[in-house]
């Protein structure tokens, strides 16, 4: 029983993992449209969109250990 809820608990972190790469996808996206229409802002654009890349990073980060935690409990 304890070994199901492990797995399940670690699949579920992986949902995370999911949601990060298509997060990364959409925030570039968003960076490329943004600095084709303003090409003079492109370098404080890209700023922000490594603060944001950092922060999506962060929950992934934050996701592994979770799941580290669970399979050693």
């Amino acid at each position: 029983m304890i070994t199901a809820v492990k797995i399940l608990v670690i699949g579920t972190c992986m949902i995370t993992l999911a949601g990060a790469a298509i997060g990364t996808g959409v925030l570039f996206a968003g960076y490329t449209l943004s600095a084709a229409k303003n090409p003079e802002e492109a370098d404080n654009l890209f700023n922000t969109t490594l603060m944001a890349f950092a922060l999506i990073e962060t929950f992934v980060f934050i996701s592994f250990v979770v799941a580290i935690v669970a399979f050693f409990l």
